[in-house]
């Protein structure tokens, strides 16, 4: 397992100190303030080829529109239902691996992830929160219908409770 470690440098910070009197400000320069570390799985994948490779593209900065048309290429020729029989397991295992390779890069969220992962992005200002807000906001559309789900199950229940309810006082 890879390890990489960053530091922030020369950041000056404002803290708070008690006096008679109240609170005060006063700046500090500290040397080294942050650290920032991360292991990743690099070394557990060097037998796979990265996810460009697999769809065939020659460049990380690619568009949504490039991976599409990368991904649909290469899936008729390596779709199960194409390929002659002697060669199914080799090309399902491809299809697989390009179905991977597509659902990650096609997502926003899970490639700049990915792409953090192979060293591709700048680490500089991609912190743990910026992964967190991010998450949290490619998952809030989930939450909300999840609640509209409950809402409708709840609903369902009290009408067949009453449904239930009327044939019992017939």
């Amino acid at each position: 397992m890879a390890i990489s470690m960053q530091m922030n440098i020369n950041l000056s910070k404002m803290v708070s100190t008690t006096s008679k009197f109240g609170f005060k400000q006063k700046p500090y320069n500290n040397k080294v303030q942050a650290i920032s570390c991360r292991a990743d799985n690099l070394a557990m994948q060097r037998g796979k080829s990265n996810f460009y490779e697999v769809l065939s593209l020659d460049s990380e900065n690619v568009g949504l529109a490039e991976i599409k048309k990368a991904y649909r290429r290469m899936v008729l020729q390596y779709h199960p239902d194409v390929c002659p029989p002697s060669a199914k397991e080799e090309s399902t295992k491809r299809f697989l691996e390009l179905q991977m390779a597509y659902e990650t890069l096609s997502d926003p969220v899970s490639r700049k992830m990915y792409d953090y992962d192979l060293g591709l992005v700048d680490p500089i200002g991609y912190g743990v929160w910026n992964c967190l807000m991010e998450e949290r906001r490619s998952k809030f559309p989930r939450d909300a219908w999840e609640k509209q789900v409950d809402g409708l199950k709840k609903r369902s229940h009290v009408r067949m409770q009453r449904m239930k309810n009327r044939s019992r006082q017939r």
